[in-house]
Formats: C-alpha cells, structure tokens, sequence
C-alpha cells in the first residue's frame, strides 16, 4: 500500500516528518491472531507462531493490510506458545543463508528445526533507543504511549525490551536498549514519531513523567521523553491509520554528520525511497539550532528522518539502532559495506529474532543496522 504524500507549508514541517512512511504497511505482515491470509501451505498451518501478544517475527504489525503470501505464516490464528516462527526449511538440509540453511549445509543441535522464511521486500521491523533507567522507561510507554512488552531479550552487550502498539496492530517496534557499560543514553539527538489521534492527551500524561519538558504544542505536540529524547506526536502523519485512536510508532528521527553521504547511503545502497521534509529552528535537550529533515523509508513499514543540525550535534556512534527485515541479509550486509558501512558481527541465527538470521552492521556515522532475514 502506497502512502499518499503531501504538501509543505510554513508550520507544517513536523506533520511530514515521515511523509507518511507507515502508511507504506509493509506486505509481509498478517494480523496476527486475527488470520492473515490463508495458512493453507503446510508452513503456514503447521508451524506455531507467536500468538496475538508477540506475534509473527516477519510482522505482526501490517494487519491492516490482511497480509500477504508470507502473512500465511500467522497460521490459523495465531494461538499457542512462542515458538521459533512460521516454517521454512530445517537447518539439517543445507542450503545457503539465503534460503534458510546455515553457512553452506552445517548443522547446530542448538537451532530448532524450524526456521521462518524470509520477508519477500524489506522494511523497518524496529527502531531501539538506549536507556538509563529500563523500569522507568518501559513505565512510560506503556503507560503515556499504550504500547504493550512484546518480549525481553539479553543480547551480548546489554539487555531489550521490545514494545509493540498491539491495540493499534501497525507501526514499528520501540526496541529499550539497557547497555552493560552503562555508556551515556541521555541529550542525545533523536526522536520517536508517533501517529496518535489523541496528542494533546498524550501531552498532558506525559507531564507527571521524570524528563518530561515541552518543545512544541501545534500543529504537532513535541516533549522530551525518557533520556530526553523527543516524541513527536500527531494525528495526521498516516493517513490510512486516521481511524486508530490509540497511538503507534511510525519513524525515528536522528542526526547525522554528513547529510549527503547519508541520503546517498539510505536511498541508494540501501534502497530506500526519499523524500525532503524542509528546514527548521528546533530545540531539544542539546539545545537551539536549525535542522533540516530528510525522511526514507523502503515501500512498506516505517521510517527515519535523517537530520542535519546547525550547530552540529553529535552523530556518531550513539545508542541508536534499525531493526530492517530483509530478504538476503548477505546482500543487504554487501551493500551497507559497499556504501561505506562496515559489518560488527556476521551472519548467525539468533533467539531475538526467533531463530532468524542476522547480520549486525552501523551506518556511516556508527549507527547500529540489524540486518535480520
């Protein structure tokens, strides 16, 4: 599904921050617990998935769209226990990363049988901030916001929390990132886009929460969150979702040293369609100054806003992170490299993303890319 796109006037560079980017749902995801296609091929019916609460890994989000051929992964509704996905070849038959083996035919005791097919067109499953405090963190968005905990993981570095809009069934994923080195997550330039039909409500429970200062009241509600990153709130960023009261996540903004080279990496290594959001005075934790606002976003799923700030803020490997499906995380790995990237970890199956191949890459400026197939 296309997202129409708009017209800019002189306040109105907050409601096109994403330029409608979830609006873009992406094709891979069925509702979950709600039937998404037919479940007749035998992946689909046989293998257990997520269930309404976590959903599928390929998506739960996109249930508005009734979802697609992979959508037939949900299954016959969703029920059952978490499980390692929607079928897809066993790790015993061989195969390449590409269609679900591991690494030319080798076997692990450790990795379930069932491995979930790849996406058939990537988009961005996720985006993750680094936090201080994960309890008061995960308080707030729950409580302000409505997202529900999806599923806790321990990564090798730190521990998640991943948030999901289940009332809504769209967005993307607010992945809390808690580091074990307890590296610095506060005044660091980014931001949360939330489609809400309710912002000024939003605004006003926001208030009783530590961090909390407003930034701007109309035509959009912006306030400085947990760590102080900004969520930007609104009800006009995605027109197919105008009828979902409850709010949902549809981009993450944040600052780059490069503008150019970064438009270049999104758009052309890594596919994504842009489109300018226009120049600004904004003010956030780390101060006043002008930026101007580039959103990309691949034709299904969420987005991000790439920001160029004057004076310039810093951008580089902060604790910032972009959760993409992909359908060849080599391919998609090649091009982040080939783009000026580098990869931090190759391919491995891994539990947080329910037994899905990964590729851990960073941006031109250190940004954290997950690569998951």
């Amino acid at each position: 599904m296309r997202a129409r796109r708009h017209n800019v006037s002189a306040l109105a560079w907050v409601l096109l921050s994403v330029l409608g980017c979830t609006a873009k749902t992406n094709p891979q995801q069925g509702a979950a617990g709600a039937g998404g296609v037919s479940g007749a091929d035998a992946a689909g019916s046989s293998a257990p998935t997520a269930g309404a609460a976590a959903g599928t890994t390929a998506g739960m989000t996109g249930g508005m769209t009734a979802g697609t051929s992979a959508g037939a992964g949900a299954g016959a509704g969703g029920e059952g226990a978490p499980q390692a996905g929607v079928g897809g070849m066993s790790a015993a038959t061989g195969g390449s990363a590409a269609d679900g083996g591991l690494d030319g035919g080798a076997t692990d005791s450790m990795v379930p049988a069932e491995i979930p097919d790849p996406v058939a067109e990537p988009y961005a499953w996720g985006f993750g901030l680094g936090v201080t405090d994960m309890a008061a963190a995960v308080k707030f968005y729950t409580e302000v916001m409505g997202v529900t905990v999806e599923k806790e993981s321990v990564r090798s570095d730190r521990t998640e929390t991943v948030l999901y809009a289940v009332e809504a069934q769209r967005g993307a994923r607010l992945i809390l990132m808690k580091f074990n080195d307890a590296r610095a997550t506060r005044n660091i330039t980014a931001k949360l886009v939330w489609q809400a039909a309710t912002a000024s409500a939003i605004n006003r429970a926001a208030q009783d929460y530590p961090d909390y200062v407003s930034r701007i009241t109309w035509p959009v509600v912006q306030f400085d969150g947990p760590d102080t990153y900004i969520q930007e709130v609104g009800g006009i960023f995605d027109p197919d979702g105008a009828g979902i009261e409850v709010p949902y996540l549809i981009a993450l903004g944040f600052s780059v040293s490069d503008l150019a080279a970064s438009r270049t990496f999104y758009s052309m290594d890594l596919g994504m369609e842009e489109a300018s959001v226009g120049s600004f005075p904004v003010t956030d934790a780390t101060g006043s100054g002008n930026i101007t606002e580039y959103s990309e976003q691949h034709p299904a799923g969420a987005g991000i806003v790439l920001q160029d700030w004057s004076p310039e803020r810093n951008s580089k490997d902060n604790p910032v992170m972009v959760v993409l499906f992909v359908p060849d995380a080599q391919a998609t790995a090649d091009a982040v490299v080939a783009g000026g990237g580098s990869i931090v970890e190759p391919a491995a199956r891994t539990a947080a993303y329910d037994n899905r191949l990964l590729i851990v890459a960073k941006d031109l400026d250190g940004y954290v890319l997950e690569l998951v197939q």
